[in-house]
């Protein structure tokens, strides 16, 4: 989770240390560019555990997803109300999700909305799986018919930046419920690694400005690839209490980045030494995310 939120950090703030001149440019630019899928990561893997969680009823599950989630939104929300002079209106129309559907990736913090959407609907999906066996092939025929029908004949292309990513929300969803990663021996789970990578980085590097005339923002599609690799990657990482605090700090570091983390760039900036100005920030907004994060449990504690 939290190698998901750097890389969304790196995306919106990463300042580019190669001259535009050099051949690095351009790959180091493709690598930025690219980390919007530390998005497509969070949706896998918040999939991937609600496929998993077999604990908690319905109600408790999004009572608690509501406390954990949406309501530190709001508080950032109404950070964001002052700081950015926001209007009151947005500000409504940003906590009950309405901008999220009106402007899509536009709206303020899009993701929060998006991934409540992911909590309201996935767990009835999966009682609608468990009782009926959905074969995941015409679940995606039926995603992509719908797709087709919105890219030719609505004006919601804002919303491709959520639903284009259903499928990566379904392969969390089904990688998890057929344990595929856990029956891999080692030697399998490094090949498929590697490939994945491998050709992931070239099918994306050679598609992602494809314009496909059916389906508006098909990128999304052509990183599912990559995407899986380096959650196979990332999933090498051995797991201590160091690492699951900073993948409790997600929600944080994504607010924080959004509402100030172009200011504190800015204020850190340094012309002739990028790649510093790039490190302070990633330690400035993880160390505020820490901070705010435990400000929040010691409030919502206290008001549970």
């Amino acid at each position: 989770m939290f190698f998901s939120s750097l890389l969304i950090l790196i995306f919106h703030l990463w300042i580019n240390i190669f001259d535009r001149t050099s051949n690095l440019y351009n790959i180091e630019e493709f690598i930025r560019t690219t980390c919007f899928i530390g998005v497509d990561i969070f949706f896998f893997l918040s999939s991937y555990s609600i496929a998993k969680n077999n604990k908690k009823n319905y109600k408790d599950f999004i009572i608690s997803r509501f406390k954990k989630v949406y309501i530190p939104y709001i508080i950032f929300t109404l950070i964001a109300l002052f700081y950015m002079n926001l209007n009151f209106k947005t500000f409504i129309f940003n906590i009950t999700g309405i901008n999220f559907f009106i402007k899509g990736g536009g709206s303020f913090l899009w993701f929060i909305p998006a991934i409540m959407i992911i909590y309201l609907i996935l767990p009835l999906y999966k009682k609608i799986d468990n009782r009926y066996k959905l074969t995941p092939l015409i679940v995606l025929i039926i995603w992509l018919i719908l797709t087709i029908l919105f890219s030719l004949y609505s004006s919601y292309d804002h919303l491709f930046i959520f639903t284009n990513r259903i499928p990566i929300i379904l392969l969390g969803y089904y990688c998890s419920k057929i344990n595929i990663f856990e029956k891999m021996n080692k030697k399998t789970y490094f090949i498929l690694m590697s490939l994945l990578i491998l050709f992931g980085t070239i099918i994306f590097y050679n598609f992602r400005y494809t314009n496909i005339s059916f389906i508006n923002d098909a990128f999304y599609i052509f990183a599912i690839p990559l995407t899986l690799g380096l959650i196979l990657l990332i999933d090498l990482i051995p797991s201590n209490k160091e690492i699951n605090l900073l993948g409790s700090i997600t929600l944080e570091m994504y607010a924080i980045q959004m509402i100030f983390g172009y200011k504190i760039t800015e204020l850190l900036l340094f012309e002739q030494i990028p790649l510093l100005t790039n490190i302070l920030t990633i330690v400035i907004i993880t160390i505020l995310s820490l901070i705010v994060h435990y400000i929040l449990n010691k409030l919502l504690r206290t008001k549970n």
